[in-house]
């Protein structure tokens, strides 16, 4: 009887002794990103379209350029490029206090944009991979990063006359950080379970998520930054992180937790009418005209140049704005040579054109130009709607004919599952971007939608 418990004891010790990435993330940070199981979701993110193309030797073939860079890598190094893969497949964890993450820094096409990232982890930053090579790990770390590899005290250390990352391998994980004060402060929590950030209730919910990424972010150490999206203007307790491959597409689900329950409703509107839009060049976007983003300053970016004429355009779009409802509409296009823009305003009553007068706007019979850099913005009335474009009227009706949203395949698709009432989405055309600056054919589109459920702001985020 003894022999079978102590067989039980010794079974069951690792379990207790091995934890998980997320138990080095001491309860005063303000947020981890977990990836996980990256030889699982690998391939399904290499199967979507975009991805494809931008990882596959029939697009950009980011792929082949890792591969190559690695393999230098480990010729170097003499340690082989296979081990990090290995390590890339299982969980990876980032932990930080003291600085936002914006959401654009989960992607980027420059593969140097991670290897500069990861010299500059931060001195309040961990970064935890599980290997049973910890030796070999750092030593091909230390070749990518292109710094200088010591040991010291059980701890190593990556550095040179700017840079210094340190190291150390605990209970089958390798933990970095930019200072080693926080590194031994990650491995202190991981032994003092009453210390780790997994206590938080959400953070408990959020980690039995079937998902790829899975992040939770306290405050406003979360940041989004995309046209009509103002994450930061609320009085936030905290965000969560979800993503996740889905057939065809990936989807990011982020969901902001406020701490005051705010009369949200407001500043829904029924976006159903955004199908019927016209659909000019690769950008599609929508939003409720009273919603929480300033939409004058939104458009205003659209046109560069000095800070006068800037201003007019706000002016006037903010003007326009006061008098209208629902939903405001812009399409463009995003890159090319002529950059086509024009937004449509529901209006409440009858434009008066005195204001475009009042900026040296002239009237063209059915039109109202006012000029703007080297070039004018048209304004002109179709029914309740008024429309602002950088076209004359005639070449607006024209193009603006050609086209419907409802008539692109991939909006509706990406659009099914989307609430009917939201507060902003935008639709972009990747594949025509990147035949504009590439010209490269290439497939991809990208929905972006900020609604309402349960008293929760959810920014969706899906690329296919």
């Amino acid at each position: 009887m003894r022999t079978v418990i102590l067989l039980l004891i010794l079974f069951s010790l690792p379990i207790f002794i091995m934890g998980e990435l997320i138990d080095f993330v001491p309860a005063d940070y303000d947020f981890f990103l977990l990836f996980k199981e990256g030889s699982l979701y690998y391939p399904m993110i290499k199967s979507i379209p975009f991805f494809n193309f931008l990882l596959g030797e029939e697009g950009l073939g980011l792929e082949y350029v890792a591969k190559s860079l690695l393999e230098n890598v480990s010729y170097n190094t003499r340690v082989s490029q296979d081990l990090l893969y290995e390590v890339l497949g299982r969980d990876v964890l980032f932990a930080a206090r003291g600085m936002i993450f914006e959401i654009q820094s989960l992607f980027s096409l420059d593969l140097n944009y991670y290897v500069e990232a990861l010299r500059n982890i931060g001195t309040n930053s961990i970064l935890v991979f599980e290997t049973d090579k910890p030796e070999q790990f750092i030593k091909f770390i230390a070749g990518i990063t292109n710094l200088k590899l010591s040991y010291n005290e059980q701890t190593w250390i990556l550095q040179d006359t700017d840079v210094a990352i340190f190291s150390r391998y605990h209970r089958g994980y390798l933990v970095f950080s930019g200072s080693k004060i926080a590194l031994e402060k990650a491995i202190d929590t991981y032994d003092r379970p009453e210390s780790q950030m997994r206590n938080h209730p959400a953070v408990q919910r959020l980690l039995n998520q079937p998902t790829w990424i899975c992040g939770f972010f306290k405050g406003n150490s979360f940041g989004i930054d995309f046209p009509g999206i103002n994450s930061n203007s609320y009085d936030t307790d905290y965000f969560t992180v979800l993503g996740l491959p889905n057939g065809e597409s990936l989807q990011i689900i982020v969901r902001q937790y406020l701490n005051e329950s705010d009369d949200l409703d407001k500043y829904l509107s029924n976006s159903s009418n955004m199908r019927n839009m016209p659909l000019i060049g690769d950008l599609a976007f929508s939003a409720t005209a009273s919603g929480p983003s300033d939409i004058a300053h939104e458009i205003s970016l659209w046109f560069q140049g000095v800070e006068e004429e800037i201003k007019k355009i706000y002016d006037v779009v903010s003007y326009i704005l006061n008098l209208s409802e629902g939903r405001v509409y812009l399409t463009s296009d995003l890159s090319g040579e002529q950059i086509r823009f024009a937004a449509i305003f529901d209006l409440t009553e009858k434009f008066d054109n005195s204001i475009l007068v009042k900026y040296g706007a002239r009237n063209f019979g059915e039109e109202y130009r006012l000029p703007i850099l080297n070039g004018f913005v048209s304004f002109f009335e179709q029914g309740r709607n008024l429309i602002m474009t950088n076209m004359s009227k005639d070449e607006y009706d024209r193009i603006s004919s050609r086209k419907r949203l409802r008539d692109d395949a991939a909006y509706q698709y990406l659009s099914k599952e989307l609430p009917e009432k939201d507060i902003m989405r935008i639709y972009v055309d990747l594949g025509k971007i990147v035949e504009s600056l590439l010209g490269m054919k290439a497939r991809g589109r990208v929905m972006i939608c900020e609604y309402l459920e349960n008293g929760i702001l959810i920014y969706k985020v899906e690329v296919m």
